[in-house]
């Protein structure tokens, strides 16, 4: 619960996709009348099932704060990987927060399923039963996936039941991909036994086989029937347009929004609730169905996304370009106010403004903690660079939410390491605001995390350049760059009548302090002298350690010699009377002029 409103947590990936935004749209309408707010945690980069390597973006995860939600939806089909679902699932509960899964199940939640097998099922009916197709192919996704034996099983039920045998030649491979698809068509057509259907197991696959018959002089649908499934945007856009089935996110809404009113008012926090996939009807399966209205609607979203997209581009890498040159982190964050970027905060770790450090040495920073820094805010009138609790979520938390729009968190990260996130907060469902999502998380990852490497590098290049010049216990010049910056002050003043004054110090008994208190006494000592005689000469002096316990200062222009001895004098004789050592620090001095 948040300012009186429930807030649900959304775990997604890719929110960038068209299909994903009409969810997250309708979602947002539909829990609004929930009187809920809802929090989208995003990743922008695809996950696998497989993968142990977990990318640094999924800390994005770890951000969810479960002291307020009061649900927790998982996009289980979109996280694909279930390191990352069991953690959450083990988080919620553990919170006591109920979960719904989406295109998944888990014992213990909520479960929002497609009846994909059914969908599939009217999809081959439709091409068998309502166009006759007597030599149909199947095109699969993987062999052996769970979603490509599935619809193998509903292909040779429906063709059976219809009189045809069914025969495991009929069956291709696609691996749910372009290229694969076109390989498994060609090897198809290399046979010569051209079907009259090719039903394809999802619609990628669909659009490219097409494409192969178109290539080798067959037409669809009047040679050959293909169909897709999923009922992605392209199959508007294809020629013909492909006939398929919407399992889109959005179809799950409806069914979405019922159990979390379920789950207010009863409180019931486990079940199944079953979406049906809806035919989509066009011209590849040899129906007559156009729908200009559709299709120029898809074609004009397309094209907005494509050129603005471009554009933007090359905005953005300007902006990562000149964040990375900045000399203060103030300057780095003052680059991204650009028309490009808007409704957005973004909040960082405290240790990127700490140039002494190497930020992506060691751990891997999975895990935020609490004390953030504010590093951007597009609200130029209240933006103020400062510490940051990250339990406050961002900073004018109340302004943002009063326009009822969900919030968008995303991690960004630099060379596989997170540096914190940004939080979306778009005041409406512009589709061109939402896809660029990830170039804008993408510039500020790569423009700070250049910023943050390259000063750590100039630290470490300062360090060895002063390690090179000056010497270790005094801090004063090394003979060899003092003879160099001897060598430039002399460039620099030839043709000037200039004095010159040198003054030797001499650290008196060395040895003694040496033989008797040890040689840390002794670098106590020398660093002792070389302090008093730095902080008694002129600014502009030249101030070297020449041997052992020997020091020389040059002062270039007028100064008072005597007032410098009688000033090192004073330092030594303060320092032994303060600290109170058991031996006396003196030193001997000559002047030449």
């Amino acid at each position: 619960m948040l300012n009186g409103r429930k807030v649900v947590s959304l775990c997604t990936t890719r929110l960038n996709d068209i299909d994903n935004i009409r969810f997250i749209m309708q979602l947002n309408n539909g829990l609004k009348g929930l009187n809920s707010t809802l929090f989208i945690y995003n990743v922008n980069i695809d996950l696998y099932w497989s993968d142990e390597n977990i990318r640094a973006e999924s800390a994005v995860f770890g951000l969810v704060d479960y002291k307020i939600t009061d649900v927790l939806i998982i996009m289980y089909e979109r996280i694909k990987n279930n390191t990352l679902t069991d953690k959450l699932v083990t988080e919620a509960k553990r919170h006591g927060v109920p979960i719904i899964m989406v295109d998944g199940s888990r014992e213990g939640c909520i479960s929002i399923c497609f009846d994909y097998k059914k969908g599939f099922e009217e999809v081959v009916r439709h091409v068998i039963e309502f166009h006759g197709a007597k030599k149909p192919h199947f095109l699969a996704g993987f062999k052996d996936n769970i979603f490509s034996e599935e619809r193998k099983e509903v292909f040779k039920k429906v063709i059976e039941e219809n009189g045809i045998e069914f025969t495991e030649d009929m069956v291709s491979y696609g691996n749910f991909w372009a290229k694969p698809a076109r390989d498994a068509i060609e090897a198809l057509l290399a046979k010569g036994n051209i079907p009259d259907a090719v039903i394809c197991a999802n619609d990628i696959m669909a659009i490219n086989a097409s494409a192969v018959f178109f290539e080798h002089g067959y037409k669809v649908p009047e040679d050959v029937i293909v169909t897709g499934f999923d009922g992605i945007d392209e199959i508007n856009l294809s020629i013909p347009r492909m006939t398929s089935s919407y399992c889109g996110a959005a179809a799950a809404v409806p069914k979405l929004i019922e159990a979390v009113r379920k789950l207010y008012e009863d409180g019931t926090t486990t079940g199944e609730y079953f979406v049906e996939p809806e035919l989509v009807i066009n011209t590849s399966c040899g129906c007559d169905h156009i729908d200009d209205a559709l299709r120029d609607g898809v074609i004009r979203s397309f094209n907005d996304r494509f050129y603005r997209y471009q554009d933007d581009t090359m905005v953005l890498n300007a902006i990562a370009e000149n964040m990375q040159s900045c000399t203060d982190i103030v300057d780095c964050a003052c680059k991204l106010f650009n028309d490009t970027i808007s409704d957005m905060t973004c909040i960082i770790n405290k240790d990127c403004i700490d140039c002494n450090k190497n930020y992506f040495a060691g751990s891997s920073r999975m895990q935020f903690p609490n004390e953030m820094f504010v590093f951007f805010d597009s609200d130029l009138a209240t933006f103020r660079q400062r510490p940051f609790n990250r339990e406050n979520i961002i900073p004018n938390l109340d302004k943002v939410l009063e326009g009822g729009n969900p919030l968008i968190f995303n991690v960004i990260s630099y060379m596989n390491v997170p540096l914190g996130y940004v939080c979306f907060h778009f005041d409406d469902y512009d589709i061109v605001d939402f896809c660029k999502i990830p170039q804008i998380v993408n510039t500020i990852g790569s423009g700070l995390g250049g910023y943050v490497n390259l000063k750590y590098q100039l630290y470490l290049t300062s360090r060895i350049e002063r390690m090179y010049k000056y010497d270790a216990l005094t801090g004063l010049y090394n003979r060899l760059s003092f003879n160099n910056e001897f060598e430039q002050r002399k460039r620099e003043l030839m043709g000037e009548k200039v004095p010159i004054t040198v003054i030797l110090v001499d650290l008196d008994g060395l040895k003694y302090i040496n033989d008797n208190y040890g040689h840390g006494a002794g670098d106590n000592a020398i660093r002792t002298v070389a302090e008093a005689l730095r902080d008694s000469v002129p600014d502009n002096a030249i101030c070297v350690r020449f041997g052992g316990d020997e020091m020389l200062a040059v002062i270039t222009g007028d100064c008072v010699p005597e007032q410098i001895k009688y000033d090192i004098n004073r330092r030594l004789n303060r320092y032994n009377a303060k600290e109170g050592k058991p031996y006396l620090i003196s030193a001997s001095m000559g002047i030449g002029i």
